[in-house]
């Protein structure tokens, strides 16, 4: 198993774990999601550079059956047409391996760059709970005072985010 199939099959619950965010732990979410980010784009090159060897692989397989089927049909003195090849190889085990190999290969890749797109999207969200935060977003108001200033400052802040 690569390295990008054993990041890409880690449990889904780590994986949405990675993608929630405390907004009250702000400054620790920034800061570990550079880690988290970088993770998951390396799997993601990782299962790209998987997927082109894997359509080397299929290449390699299919050119050499190709060869191995049109000998035996020439030893076998059967006629050889291109679609009776064509209908060997969707037939012959090794090319139908090699073909699995490569649609497992291309999953990985596509799972994982959903996953770095959701870590972009997550840095996109850490981006606003600062913002929102900065803007006093979050503040509570204490008890003593009145319930029209806490309004009012919820009023500011939503204006602040507004500009």
């Amino acid at each position: 198993m690569t390295k990008a199939e054993t990041m890409a099959k880690q449990d889904e619950n780590d994986f949405h774990n990675d993608l929630k965010i405390n907004k009250f732990r702000l400054d620790e979410e920034c800061l570990s999601h550079s880690g988290r980010y970088a993770y998951y784009s390396e799997a993601q090159a990782i299962a790209k550079s998987n997927v082109s060897k894997q359509k080397d692989n299929l290449e390699l397989i299919t050119s050499e059956a190709n060869i191995r089927i049109r000998k035996e049909k020439a030893e076998s003195g059967e006629k050889v047409t291109e679609s009776l090849i064509s209908s060997y190889l969707v037939m012959d085990k090794e090319v139908q391996k090699a073909k699995s190999e490569l649609r497992e290969a291309e999953e990985i890749y596509a799972r994982l760059s959903v996953a770095v797109s959701a870590m972009e999207t997550r840095r996109s969200e850490l981006d606003n709970l600062v913002k929102l935060y900065c803007a006093g977003y979050f503040s509570t108001v204490n008890s003593n005072e009145r319930k029209d200033s806490s309004n009012q400052a919820s009023m500011e802040a939503r204006k602040n985010l507004n500009k």
